[in-house]
């Protein structure tokens, strides 16, 4: 019955082992290094004690093998004749060199460090292996045929360990340890050793003194070893808490920065990134089992008469409210998302078809549509809500977010609530609100946007002032789309402020290859109306800015005088801040607006631009032409530069020089082209600015 158990013993045996294994990896990395140091320390302890015991027993033994040899050559040997050592001793000299053997031993004993070193036994023999002495009598006469007396009548001292049988010794076997110790004796005159003494030494007090020796060596090396250990340990410790503090710190740090790649700064809900994963998830689980799901986007009405009102601390303040208000009326399941500005979206992973989606969105706009108290301040919000629900209005997020944008602006022009994606409707229905999803598709990412860039002359010279960034968009079916088809319906949305952070960061990236190249020319980037209410964009500027290592001066920022004067007080905040960081500002079509002296002179603006249809029509008309010179001459009386736009004609420049403009740009210089054409043109003009290299100001 035994071989079942021992074929089991095996495998059990493994899982042991493998259980150890698993244990020993799961303690920490300091626990190991502990265990580990702790067996390699015991383990150098053991070696240095060997072999330091062993030092010790060595020294020992040659410390009573020296004593040996001073006793004999300098107690013993002065006793003896060469004769007498040949001859043998007559039976009255036995006497006496049993006295000196005695006074010898005496001497031997009192002499040595080592205690109770008392000769057992003494012989002499002569050349002839003849035992002319010994402690035993009987013994006189005989031959040894030893070889260690061979190696003394050779001249050698030979030492070793021997054992005799003694009951007197205390040991279970009666066996007794003795050192034995061959001298040779010669005296003056002879060439070889004319004899040799054979003694057998005690080893009891030679082990005592090892044993002594080796047990305060053990401690000394015990204590030194335990210090190094705790000291070793304590600086690891030491080590292993600051590589765990960092380790946290990192896991913190990138669990923030994963958190904020994914979530809405201002409110905390999950941003577009986050919802588009989310989106493809549901999508790919509803494609498997033939389920449903449903995406509704969700627009607040009258957000900005808020924001104009009260200020943007409390619309902020709203919008963190919006969340909350939001998921109270959706299962855990459901994502709340902020996309921007005033713009949310819930994404329903499970639905049952359209009707639930409506359902849904009529809870929500009922849940937004009561009060929100901010600050004491009771605010009333309406929702516009368009809807798509896969797979009738599209099976990838794309078209998803394209085709409930769409809806939600139809609901938010017709004042509808919310509303269902309609393909046969709202495709045709209105061509800017597909242009709206196609906008939102090539944010995120492509190609399709770029700029082109028009360059600024000086009059005097006709040297490259500087240049304005324009956005165009190469539409993957349409085309080329002309700024005029799309850039008014982003203003009307928060799109706007999406696409400006995308230009400015094109511009930026070019202009850090231009100054790298050490053209130092600025680049003028238009801002609409949205952007200047917007108390951010100082904060992105500064951020795109730094992340670019461009340097403040070189940035200039066109807004419109119309877009100044509809709100000049929270214009001039915003405008004051840019001011403050280093950026360049220029008032752009002006004369087209009813701008107000007051403000005007208040405007921390560097850079005044003239409409280009003044300019057009100053050859021609006088009142034109009154109205450039008026503007010329404002600019200057306010300490601004002043640009004229839409010069296509020779004429055009030289009524400008008279006038005193300073700066020209239109098609008669040269059309808006692409970054290659540009910095091809400014090596062969030349600018204003050019430097060798700038210092890279990237932090």
């Amino acid at each position: 019955m035994a071989a079942p158990e021992l074929k089991h013993e095996g495998p059990r045996s493994d899982r042991q082992v493998m259980s150890f294994l698993r244990r020993a990896r799961s303690t920490s990395l300091l626990t190991r290094f502990g265990a580990v140091s702790l067996l390699l320390t015991i383990a150098v302890g053991a070696v240095l004690s060997s072999v330091l015991g062993e030092a010790i027993a060595e020294r020992a033994r040659q410390q009573a093998e020296w004593t040996a040899i001073v006793t004999v050559r300098l107690g013993l040997q002065q006793q003896l004749t060469p004769q007498e050592l040949a001859e043998g001793f007559d039976p009255e000299r036995l006497a006496s060199v049993a006295a000196a053997v005695n006074t010898a031993a005496a001497g031997l004993q009192d002499g040595s460090s080592l205690d109770d070193l008392d000769p057992v036994e003494l012989k002499i023999f002569n050349r002839a292996r003849e035992i002319v002495f010994s402690n035993e009598s009987d013994r006189i006469g005989a031959v040894s045929e030893s070889h260690e007396l061979d190696d003394a009548l050779a001249g050698k001292v030979v030492s070793g360990f021997s054992h005799s049988h003694d009951d007197s010794a205390g040991s279970e076997d009666g066996e007794r340890v003795m050192l034995e110790v061959y001298v040779p004796v010669q005296y003056d005159g002879s060439s070889s050793p004319d004899g040799a003494m054979e003694l057998y030494l005690p080893y009891a007090p030679v082990a005592a003194a090892v044993a002594e020796d080796v047990r305060t060596m053990t401690i000394a090396l015990v204590v030194c070893l335990t210090v190094f250990y705790l000291v070793v340990f304590r600086l690891i410790a030491s080590a292993s808490r600051k590589l765990r503090h960092q380790t946290d710190e990192l896991h913190s740090s990138a669990e923030r920065d994963r958190h904020q790649a994914t979530h809405d700064a201002l409110t905390g809900l999950p941003n577009r990134e986050l919802l588009r994963d989310r989106l493809d998830q549901s999508l790919a689980a509803a494609a498997r089992s033939a389920g449903e799901v449903a995406l509704l986007l969700i627009d607040l009405d009258r957000f900005k008469e808020i924001n104009d009102t009260l200020g943007h601390s409390y619309g902020d303040k709203l919008l963190r409210q919006v969340g909350p208000r939001l998921q109270s009326v959706l299962r855990d399941g459901d994502t709340v998302a902020r996309l921007g500005g005033d713009e949310f979206a819930v994404l329903l992973p499970l639905v049952d078809g359209v009707a639930e989606a409506e359902q849904v969105a009529e809870r929500l706009r009922e849940a937004l549509h009561r009060p929100f108290d901010v600050d004491g301040v009771s605010l009333d919000v309406e929702a516009s809500v368009g809807m798509a629900i896969s797979p009738w209005h599209g099976t990838d997020s794309e078209a998803l977010l394209r085709n409930s944008d769409i809806a939600m602006y139809v609901a938010k022009e017709m004042k509808a609530g919310a509303v269902v994606f309609e393909p046969d409707e709202h495709v045709t229905t209105s061509s800017g609100l597909t242009v709206l999803g196609d906008l939102r598709r090539a944010l995120e990412g492509g190609d399709e946007l770029f700029l082109h860039y028009q360059p600024k002359y000086t009059l005097d010279g006709e040297r490259i002032e500087g240049m304005e960034a324009l956005l165009r968009w190469q539409h993957p079916t349409q085309g080329l789309i002309p700024p005029g088809d799309f850039i008014p319906a982003a203003e009307g949305t928060g799109i706007i402020l999406r696409l400006t952070e995308h230009v400015l960061d094109l511009a930026l990236a070019q202009l850090r290859l231009w100054l790298d190249a050490g053209r130092a020319v600025p680049v003028a980037v238009n801002l609409s109306t949205r952007c200047l209410l917007d108390a951010g964009l100082p904060d992105l500027v500064e951020r795109l800015l730094t992340g670019h290592g461009v340097p403040a001066a070189l940035l200039r920022l066109e807004v419109t005088e119309s877009a100044v004067m509809g709100d000049a007080a929270r214009c001039m905040e915003v405008l004051q801040r840019l001011h403050d960081l280093g950026v360049k500002l220029s008032i752009d079509d002006f004369g087209t607006g009813y701008s107000s002296m007051a403000y005007l002179r208040r405007l921390p603006v560097d850079e005044l631009k003239i409409d280009r249809s003044f300019v057009l029509g100053m050859t021609t008309t006088a009142h034109d032409a009154v109205l450039v010179r008026t503007a010329i001459d404002l600019g200057h009386n306010l300490g601004l530069t002043v640009v004229a736009e839409g010069v296509e004609e020779q004429a055009h420049v030289t009524l400008l020089r008279e006038l005193g403009c300073d700066v020209a740009q239109g098609y008669h210089f040269a059309r808006p082209m692409g970054a290659e054409q540009m910095t091809e043109l400014l090596v062969a003009t030349g600018t204003l600015h050019d430097v060798h290299r700038p210092a890279d100001t990237r932090s």
